[in-house]
């Protein structure tokens, strides 16, 4: 009794890890078990779909036998997912399946080609398979944000104490636990059309990487097609090819547990171990994010990673590498331009011309460093051309983003539009200016560059509430960026915040991943997420123009909170140097 006593909890926890390693073994086996067939199609490649399929349509579904097929073109769009191929495999039912798009040039069935080498996706597992866990995700958020809500209203006021012990059990356990339980259910989940783009490109640049583009017609930024060669190289064995979805979530599911990591590493060194612990099981566990890596299958993970990083070593004075992480993040998707402005305040800030030589010639180099093996027979502005037609892919004033535009009835509306004295696109663009400049105006006030995750926070909010031609998983790193503020202002309602935007992108998510709404509806998910996402950023605003008027003073560190220093003296990753004031709410 005396030991169950003294190392209960240590069994506990090893409990749960194994438990849950053991069920992520048998789910991945079982897979493999019952879906010979489905190897052999992936192995088969353009003839066969994505997993077989017997279904109608021979699409992205499970055990079944490929279909015959032929689709002439490929789709350019990861995001989109449009098609201008024809697909002639038989059937291609009309049923909607989990995830499609149901904008122009979505997945509708109807032989509707998947774009790209593969089968139609039209049915496969007999339709709507993936559905019947909308219900369980959808009660599993409606707990998760119910206990956020009373976790963060009944301890607002206490410190969240936790014994000596076990502290890098605990953590491990959470990572783990969060880590298996995503390999366990991303078998089973068919995915978003999106996934199927991801496996022909992987295929393509593991035939040739640096003939992706010349043989191709992806208009996918580069960087993370070397990501996708890898996958691609590893999918095409036959030990691994039935396992070709979970290879391209792999690295998504990865970025969420490391994202997790670094917030927990940063919280450690400022608020102690018990929230610390708490905040890595808020991003582990928050429905926001896995649906977009586990069940979406998409990428935004992967790029929140690189924002996160970005803003902590910009924040630790390490410009140079900020930068390079920057223009991985524009190098991976467009739209991390949006948190260029961040980069550019910071360095405004200092006063130097050694930052700005760092940060050029970083971005310089890692530009490429990253192009240059895809730059053998193109065009030497090649480049620039794939990011206008990627920009110009999107003329609409909400492309299923629930924001202000499409709160007012603009989502699918084409951004040429009038919209009162403007079209909807020219609101867009000034309302990115004023967004930028106020964030400009509140850094400056700040005079910190703790300021920084603020500043992203406020710069994606705003373009994703205001701008045109947004999709529903633009405001993803809202979530993070949130906590990152809260650790770095020490402002509780950032948190509140983080839990907002959280619930904001989970239903817009949920909502276009199960296909309840389409560009023609004005449904009341729409709605509310519309009008709660116009809400936030009105509170963001609030809270921003408090905390950049707030006092710097030192603080010090909470009673629990780990050694910011490694045994040997090195400063660990993620703490500030002395020099580094943390702000609290006056």
């Amino acid at each position: 009794m005396n030991v169950w006593k003294a190392n209960g909890l240590k069994y506990i926890l090893l409990f749960s890890l194994i438990l849950c390693a053991v069920a992520s073994v048998v789910s991945l086996w079982s897979y493999s078990g019952s879906s010979a067939s489905q190897s052999a199609a992936v192995r088969q490649g353009p003839s066969g779909g994505f997993g077989g399929g017997s279904g109608p349509g021979g699409g992205m579904g499970g055990p079944g036998q490929p279909t015959n097929s032929s689709t002439e073109g490929t789709s350019t769009s990861g995001d989109k997912g449009t098609t201008a191929g024809n697909d002639t495999s038989s059937g291609g039912s009309g049923v909607a399946r989990d995830g499609q798009h149901r904008g122009p040039g979505g997945m509708s069935g109807n032989g509707s080609g998947m774009g790209g080498p593969g089968g139609g996706m039209g049915g496969g597992r007999s339709g709507n398979s993936s559905s019947a866990y909308a219900t369980p995700l959808a009660i599993f958020a409606a707990l998760f944000f119910g206990a956020f809500v009373f976790i963060a209203y009944r301890f607002r006021a206490r410190e969240w104490k936790l014994g000596e012990r076990n502290r890098g059990l605990m953590l491990w356990t959470v990572l783990g636990v969060g880590f298996l339980l995503r390999m366990a259910i991303a078998p089973w989940i068919s995915g978003h059309m999106d996934l199927m783009l991801f496996r022909n490109w992987a295929t393509t640049a593991a035939d040739s990487l640096s003939g992706f583009y010349t043989n191709g017609s992806s208009d996918y930024p580069p960087f993370y097609i070397y990501i996708l060669y890898v996958i691609g190289q590893i999918g095409s064995t036959d030990a691994f090819s039935p396992y070709m979805s979970v290879l391209l979530r792999l690295p998504n599911i990865l970025a969420d547990i490391v994202t997790a990591y670094m917030l927990y590493r940063l919280a450690s060194k400022r608020v102690g171990y018990g929230i610390s612990l708490g905040l890595a099981i808020f991003y582990v566990f928050n429905p926001a994010v896995f649906i977009n890596s586990t069940f979406w299958g998409q990428v935004d993970s992967f790029f929140t990673m690189l924002i996160v990083g970005m803003i902590v070593l910009l924040v630790e004075n390490r410009v140079g590498w900020s930068a390079v992480l920057f223009t991985v993040a524009v190098l991976m998707k467009p739209q991390g331009i949006i948190y260029g402005p961040v980069l550019f305040f910071e360095l405004l800030r200092q006063r130097k011309i050694q930052p700005w030589l760092l940060s050029i010639g970083g971005a310089v180099v890692t530009t490429i460093l990253v192009i240059l093996p895809f730059s053998w027979g193109q065009e030497p502005l090649w480049l620039l051309d794939l990011y206008k037609g990627t920009v110009g892919e999107y003329p609409y004033a909400s492309v299923n983003a629930y924001n202000f535009f499409a709160l007012i009835g603009g989502n699918y509306t084409q951004d040429t539009t009038t919209l009162f004295l403007f079209s909807y696109h020219t609101w867009g663009m000034i309302c990115i200016v004023l967004v930028t400049l106020f964030t400009w105006w509140m850094y400056i006030r700040s005079r910190k560059p703790q300021f920084a995750a603020a500043a992203a926070l406020v710069l994606i909010a705003g373009v994703f509430t205001f701008a045109s031609s947004m999709h529903e998983r633009y405001l993803f790193p809202a979530a993070a960026l949130a906590v990152l503020a809260y650790l770095y202002l020490r402002d509780r309602r950032f948190l509140w915040l983080a839990g907002g935007f959280s619930l904001t992108i989970f239903l817009n998510t949920f909502d276009i991943f199960y296909s309840s709404n389409s560009r023609d509806q004005y449904g009341i998910i729409l709605c509310v997420t519309s009008l709660l996402n116009v809400l936030l950023f009105g509170y963001l605003v609030k809270v921003v123009w408090d905390c950049s008027k707030s006092t710097t003073i030192e603080t010090a560190p909470p009673k629990d909170m780990l050694p910011s220093e490694s045994p040997s003296g090195k400063l660990i990753w993620g703490a500030s140097s002395p020099s580094v004031n943390t702000t609290i709410d006056s």
